[in-house]
Protein backbone atom coordinates (compact mmCIF):
# COMPACT_ATOMS: atom_id res chain seq x y z
CA UNK A 1 0.00 0.00 0.00
CA UNK A 2 1.19 3.63 -0.48
CA UNK A 3 2.94 5.89 2.04
CA UNK A 4 -0.30 6.75 3.88
CA UNK A 5 -0.33 5.12 7.32
CA UNK A 6 -1.61 1.58 7.03
CA UNK A 7 -4.33 1.97 9.68
CA UNK A 8 -5.73 4.99 7.88
CA UNK A 9 -5.77 3.23 4.49
CA UNK A 10 -7.49 0.13 5.87
CA UNK A 11 -9.99 2.29 7.75
CA UNK A 12 -10.77 4.23 4.56
CA UNK A 13 -11.31 0.95 2.68
CA UNK A 14 -13.71 -0.31 5.36
CA UNK A 15 -15.54 3.03 5.42
CA UNK A 16 -16.04 3.02 1.60
CA UNK A 17 -17.49 -0.47 1.71
CA UNK A 18 -19.92 0.35 4.54
CA UNK A 19 -20.93 3.78 3.20
CA UNK A 20 -21.85 2.16 -0.12
CA UNK A 21 -24.30 -0.09 1.65
CA UNK A 22 -22.05 -3.15 1.47
CA UNK A 23 -20.74 -5.71 3.93
CA UNK A 24 -17.18 -6.50 4.99
CA UNK A 25 -15.86 -9.62 6.73
CA UNK A 26 -13.01 -9.19 9.22
CA UNK A 27 -11.33 -12.59 9.61
CA UNK A 28 -11.00 -13.59 13.23
CA UNK A 29 -13.47 -10.86 14.32
CA UNK A 30 -16.79 -11.03 12.45
CA UNK A 31 -18.68 -8.96 9.87
CA UNK A 32 -19.74 -5.33 9.72
CA UNK A 33 -22.71 -4.38 7.52
CA UNK A 34 -24.99 -1.41 6.90
CA UNK A 35 -28.75 -1.67 7.43
CA UNK A 36 -31.54 0.83 6.91
CA UNK A 37 -34.03 1.43 9.68
CA UNK A 38 -37.43 2.97 9.11
CA UNK A 39 -38.89 5.90 11.00
CA UNK A 40 -39.98 5.16 14.54
CA UNK A 41 -42.33 7.10 16.81
CA UNK A 42 -40.75 7.91 20.16
CA UNK A 43 -43.81 9.52 21.69
CA UNK A 44 -47.03 11.21 20.56
CA UNK A 45 -45.26 14.21 19.04
CA UNK A 46 -41.71 12.96 18.39
CA UNK A 47 -40.53 10.73 15.54
CA UNK A 48 -37.08 9.31 14.84
CA UNK A 49 -36.51 9.73 11.08
CA UNK A 50 -35.35 6.86 8.83
CA UNK A 51 -31.58 6.36 8.95
CA UNK A 52 -28.74 3.90 8.36
CA UNK A 53 -26.69 2.16 11.06
CA UNK A 54 -23.65 -0.15 11.07
CA UNK A 55 -24.33 -3.50 12.73
CA UNK A 56 -22.06 -6.41 13.70
CA UNK A 57 -22.48 -10.15 13.41
CA UNK A 58 -20.09 -12.99 14.23
CA UNK A 59 -21.15 -14.75 11.00
CA UNK A 60 -19.28 -14.24 7.74
CA UNK A 61 -21.04 -11.76 5.48
CA UNK A 62 -19.82 -9.90 2.47
CA UNK A 63 -16.34 -9.64 0.99
CA UNK A 64 -13.30 -10.44 3.11
CA UNK A 65 -11.21 -7.44 4.07
CA UNK A 66 -8.10 -9.43 3.11
CA UNK A 67 -9.45 -9.90 -0.42
CA UNK A 68 -10.25 -6.20 -0.67
CA UNK A 69 -6.71 -5.29 0.44
CA UNK A 70 -5.28 -7.63 -2.19
CA UNK A 71 -7.48 -6.03 -4.88
CA UNK A 72 -6.33 -2.55 -3.94
CA UNK A 73 -2.68 -3.67 -3.97
CA UNK A 74 -3.09 -5.17 -7.45
CA UNK A 75 -4.79 -2.08 -8.80
CA UNK A 76 -2.07 0.11 -7.30
CA UNK A 77 0.81 -2.04 -8.67
CA UNK A 78 2.11 -2.80 -5.20
CA UNK A 79 1.80 -6.62 -5.40
CA UNK A 80 5.29 -7.48 -6.79
CA UNK A 81 5.28 -10.87 -5.20
CA UNK A 82 3.94 -13.97 -6.90
CA UNK A 83 1.22 -14.33 -4.26
CA UNK A 84 -0.56 -10.95 -3.60
CA UNK A 85 -3.02 -12.68 -1.31
CA UNK A 86 -0.22 -13.53 1.15
CA UNK A 87 0.95 -9.91 1.12
CA UNK A 88 -2.59 -8.73 1.79
CA UNK A 89 -2.92 -11.19 4.66
CA UNK A 90 0.27 -9.82 6.17
CA UNK A 91 -1.06 -6.24 5.94
CA UNK A 92 -4.35 -7.29 7.53
CA UNK A 93 -2.61 -9.10 10.41
CA UNK A 94 -0.48 -6.05 11.18
CA UNK A 95 -3.53 -3.75 11.01
CA UNK A 96 -5.59 -6.01 13.30
CA UNK A 97 -2.77 -6.15 15.86
CA UNK A 98 -2.71 -2.36 16.05
CA UNK A 99 -6.49 -1.79 15.89
CA UNK A 100 -7.60 -4.44 18.39
CA UNK A 101 -7.26 -3.97 22.15
CA UNK A 102 -8.94 -6.53 24.40
CA UNK A 103 -12.68 -6.12 23.63
CA UNK A 104 -12.30 -3.02 21.43
CA UNK A 105 -11.66 -2.77 17.71
CA UNK A 106 -10.97 0.73 16.42
CA UNK A 107 -11.41 1.31 12.71
CA UNK A 108 -9.78 4.67 12.07
CA UNK A 109 -12.12 7.17 10.45
CA UNK A 110 -15.10 4.79 10.80
CA UNK A 111 -15.87 3.95 14.41
CA UNK A 112 -15.32 1.61 17.35
CA UNK A 113 -16.61 -1.95 17.83
CA UNK A 114 -17.11 -2.79 21.52
CA UNK A 115 -18.84 -5.96 22.68
CA UNK A 116 -20.63 -6.46 19.35
CA UNK A 117 -21.89 -2.87 19.35
CA UNK A 118 -20.52 -0.56 16.68
CA UNK A 119 -20.41 3.20 17.34
CA UNK A 120 -19.60 5.31 14.25
CA UNK A 121 -17.39 8.36 14.38
CA UNK A 122 -19.11 11.74 14.01
CA UNK A 123 -17.72 12.32 10.51
CA UNK A 124 -18.71 8.82 9.35
CA UNK A 125 -22.18 9.27 10.87
CA UNK A 126 -22.69 12.38 8.72
CA UNK A 127 -21.55 10.36 5.73
CA UNK A 128 -24.08 7.63 6.46
CA UNK A 129 -26.96 10.03 7.24
CA UNK A 130 -26.46 13.43 5.61
CA UNK A 131 -29.97 14.48 6.67
CA UNK A 132 -29.21 13.67 10.31
CA UNK A 133 -30.98 11.33 12.67
CA UNK A 134 -32.12 13.66 15.42
CA UNK A 135 -35.75 13.16 16.59
CA UNK A 136 -38.26 15.37 14.78
CA UNK A 137 -41.26 16.96 16.46
CA UNK A 138 -44.53 16.67 14.56
CA UNK A 139 -47.77 18.53 14.90
CA UNK A 140 -50.68 16.50 16.11
CA UNK A 141 -53.67 16.63 13.73
CA UNK A 142 -56.21 19.20 14.79
CA UNK A 143 -59.54 17.89 15.88
CA UNK A 144 -62.60 18.99 13.98
CA UNK A 145 -64.19 21.83 15.92
CA UNK A 146 -67.93 21.27 15.45
CA UNK A 147 -68.92 24.30 17.49
CA UNK A 148 -66.76 26.60 15.36
CA UNK A 149 -68.12 25.34 12.06
CA UNK A 150 -71.72 25.43 13.28
CA UNK A 151 -71.19 29.08 14.22
CA UNK A 152 -69.73 29.88 10.79
CA UNK A 153 -72.68 28.17 9.08
CA UNK A 154 -75.15 30.16 11.19
CA UNK A 155 -73.45 33.43 10.22
CA UNK A 156 -73.57 32.52 6.53
CA UNK A 157 -77.27 31.67 6.72
CA UNK A 158 -78.00 34.98 8.48
CA UNK A 159 -76.10 36.92 5.80
CA UNK A 160 -77.98 35.16 2.98
CA UNK A 161 -81.44 35.80 4.43
CA UNK A 162 -80.52 39.35 5.47
CA UNK A 163 -79.37 40.16 1.93
CA UNK A 164 -82.55 38.68 0.49
CA UNK A 165 -84.72 40.77 2.80
CA UNK A 166 -82.77 43.91 1.91
CA UNK A 167 -83.29 43.30 -1.80
CA UNK A 168 -87.01 42.81 -1.25
CA UNK A 169 -87.32 46.06 0.73
CA UNK A 170 -85.44 48.04 -1.92
CA UNK A 171 -87.65 46.87 -4.78
CA UNK A 172 -88.29 50.24 -6.46
CA UNK A 173 -85.47 52.68 -5.60
CA UNK A 174 -85.64 54.39 -9.01
CA UNK A 175 -89.34 55.19 -8.64
CA UNK A 176 -88.75 56.69 -5.23
CA UNK A 177 -85.96 58.92 -6.54
CA UNK A 178 -88.11 60.11 -9.47
CA UNK A 179 -91.04 61.08 -7.26
CA UNK A 180 -88.72 62.93 -4.88
CA UNK A 181 -87.62 65.15 -7.79
CA UNK A 182 -91.22 65.83 -8.77
CA UNK A 183 -91.85 67.45 -5.39
CA UNK A 184 -89.65 70.41 -6.33
CA UNK A 185 -92.09 71.98 -8.76
CA UNK A 186 -91.97 75.78 -8.95
CA UNK A 187 -95.65 76.55 -9.39
CA UNK A 188 -97.12 74.98 -6.30
CA UNK A 189 -100.83 75.51 -5.52
CA UNK A 190 -102.23 77.03 -2.39
CA UNK A 191 -101.45 75.23 0.87
CA UNK A 192 -103.49 72.10 1.35
CA UNK A 193 -104.57 71.00 4.76
CA UNK A 194 -105.00 67.27 5.21
CA UNK A 195 -107.62 65.90 7.56
CA UNK A 196 -105.76 62.59 7.98
CA UNK A 197 -103.07 62.04 10.58
CA UNK A 198 -99.48 61.25 9.67
CA UNK A 199 -98.08 57.85 10.57
CA UNK A 200 -94.59 57.99 11.89
CA UNK A 201 -92.49 55.23 10.32
CA UNK A 202 -89.47 53.54 11.91
CA UNK A 203 -86.34 54.28 9.90
CA UNK A 204 -85.35 50.59 9.77
CA UNK A 205 -88.05 49.79 7.15
CA UNK A 206 -87.58 51.22 3.66
CA UNK A 207 -90.59 53.25 2.41
CA UNK A 208 -91.74 52.18 -1.04
CA UNK A 209 -95.31 53.44 -1.45
CA UNK A 210 -97.74 56.27 -0.56
CA UNK A 211 -101.28 56.61 0.87
CA UNK A 212 -104.36 58.48 -0.33
CA UNK A 213 -106.51 60.60 1.99
CA UNK A 214 -109.41 63.05 1.44
CA UNK A 215 -108.60 66.76 1.85
CA UNK A 216 -110.38 69.43 3.83
CA UNK A 217 -113.08 71.23 1.83
CA UNK A 218 -111.38 74.61 2.33
CA UNK A 219 -108.05 73.58 0.86
CA UNK A 220 -108.96 71.16 -1.90
CA UNK A 221 -108.31 72.27 -5.51
CA UNK A 222 -109.31 70.81 -8.82
CA UNK A 223 -105.97 69.00 -9.09
CA UNK A 224 -105.69 67.92 -5.42
CA UNK A 225 -109.24 66.76 -4.90
CA UNK A 226 -109.88 63.29 -3.51
CA UNK A 227 -112.90 61.35 -4.82
CA UNK A 228 -115.56 60.62 -2.30
CA UNK A 229 -115.47 57.15 -0.84
CA UNK A 230 -118.36 54.74 -0.89
CA UNK A 231 -119.86 53.74 2.45
CA UNK A 232 -118.22 50.30 2.11
CA UNK A 233 -114.80 51.84 1.43
CA UNK A 234 -115.26 54.29 4.30
CA UNK A 235 -116.10 51.42 6.64
CA UNK A 236 -113.08 49.52 5.41
CA UNK A 237 -110.77 52.50 6.07
CA UNK A 238 -112.26 53.06 9.52
CA UNK A 239 -111.69 49.42 10.42
CA UNK A 240 -108.03 49.66 9.48
CA UNK A 241 -108.23 47.13 6.66
CA UNK A 242 -105.78 47.71 3.78
CA UNK A 243 -107.15 49.52 0.72
CA UNK A 244 -106.08 49.40 -2.95
CA UNK A 245 -104.07 52.17 -4.64
CA UNK A 246 -105.63 54.11 -7.51
CA UNK A 247 -103.53 54.09 -10.69
CA UNK A 248 -102.14 57.53 -11.48
CA UNK A 249 -102.78 58.98 -8.00
CA UNK A 250 -100.03 60.69 -6.02
CA UNK A 251 -99.63 59.61 -2.40
CA UNK A 252 -97.69 61.14 0.50
CA UNK A 253 -95.85 58.21 2.05
CA UNK A 254 -94.80 57.88 5.66
CA UNK A 255 -93.62 54.31 5.46
CA UNK A 256 -94.10 50.72 4.33
CA UNK A 257 -94.52 47.80 6.73
CA UNK A 258 -94.20 44.08 6.30
CA UNK A 259 -97.39 43.26 8.26
CA UNK A 260 -100.75 44.90 8.90
CA UNK A 261 -100.06 44.71 12.64
CA UNK A 262 -97.02 46.98 12.26
CA UNK A 263 -98.97 49.40 10.08
CA UNK A 264 -101.85 49.48 12.59
CA UNK A 265 -99.43 50.17 15.41
CA UNK A 266 -98.09 53.17 13.46
CA UNK A 267 -101.65 54.50 13.01
CA UNK A 268 -102.31 54.31 16.73
CA UNK A 269 -99.06 56.12 17.55
CA UNK A 270 -99.93 58.96 15.16
CA UNK A 271 -103.47 59.21 16.56
CA UNK A 272 -102.00 59.59 20.04
CA UNK A 273 -99.56 62.22 18.80
CA UNK A 274 -102.04 64.19 16.68
CA UNK A 275 -105.70 63.28 17.37
CA UNK A 276 -106.96 65.59 14.62
CA UNK A 277 -105.33 63.48 11.92
CA UNK A 278 -105.90 59.95 10.77
CA UNK A 279 -103.98 57.78 8.29
CA UNK A 280 -104.98 54.94 6.02
CA UNK A 281 -103.33 51.69 5.04
CA UNK A 282 -102.90 50.66 1.40
CA UNK A 283 -101.70 47.43 -0.13
CA UNK A 284 -98.34 47.71 -1.86
CA UNK A 285 -97.28 44.39 -3.33
CA UNK A 286 -96.75 42.03 -0.40
CA UNK A 287 -96.38 44.95 2.05
CA UNK A 288 -98.59 47.65 3.51
CA UNK A 289 -98.20 51.39 2.96
CA UNK A 290 -99.24 54.15 5.39
CA UNK A 291 -100.23 57.49 3.83
CA UNK A 292 -101.85 60.65 5.27
CA UNK A 293 -102.72 62.40 1.98
CA UNK A 294 -103.22 61.83 -1.78
CA UNK A 295 -103.96 63.96 -4.84
CA UNK A 296 -104.35 63.84 -8.62
CA UNK A 297 -101.32 66.12 -8.86
CA UNK A 298 -97.95 65.92 -7.16
CA UNK A 299 -97.91 69.64 -6.28
CA UNK A 300 -100.39 69.44 -3.38
CA UNK A 301 -98.47 66.44 -2.05
CA UNK A 302 -95.30 68.53 -1.99
CA UNK A 303 -97.21 71.34 -0.27
CA UNK A 304 -98.47 68.91 2.34
CA UNK A 305 -94.99 67.53 2.99
CA UNK A 306 -93.62 71.07 3.44
CA UNK A 307 -96.36 72.05 5.92
CA UNK A 308 -95.76 69.05 8.18
CA UNK A 309 -92.02 68.45 7.64
CA UNK A 310 -91.05 69.85 11.04
CA UNK A 311 -93.25 67.44 13.01
CA UNK A 312 -93.21 64.53 10.63
CA UNK A 313 -89.87 64.52 8.73
CA UNK A 314 -88.99 61.96 6.10
CA UNK A 315 -92.24 61.97 4.09
CA UNK A 316 -92.06 61.52 0.29
CA UNK A 317 -94.37 61.26 -2.75
CA UNK A 318 -95.26 58.08 -4.66
CA UNK A 319 -97.31 57.78 -7.87
CA UNK A 320 -99.33 54.59 -8.20
CA UNK A 321 -98.79 52.60 -11.38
Amino acid sequence: MNGTPMTEQVGRLVGNLLAGGGEVFLPGVGSLYTERRSARRIDRRTVLPPHRVVSFTSQQRGASLVDEIARVMREGGEASQADPQAAAQEVYDRWLARAQEENLLTVEGVGVLAFKNFTPDEAFERRLNPQGREPVKIRAPRRFDWALWIGVAAILVALIYGGREFLMLSGEPEAVATEAVETERADMPAPVEAPDALAEVPQAELPTAGEEFPQSPGTASSEASVPEMTPAAEAQAESGEPMNLLSGRHYVVLGVFSTTENAGRALREIAAKEPAFRCRIYRFGEKFMVSPFSSDNSGPCAQFIGLHAERFPGMWTYTAR
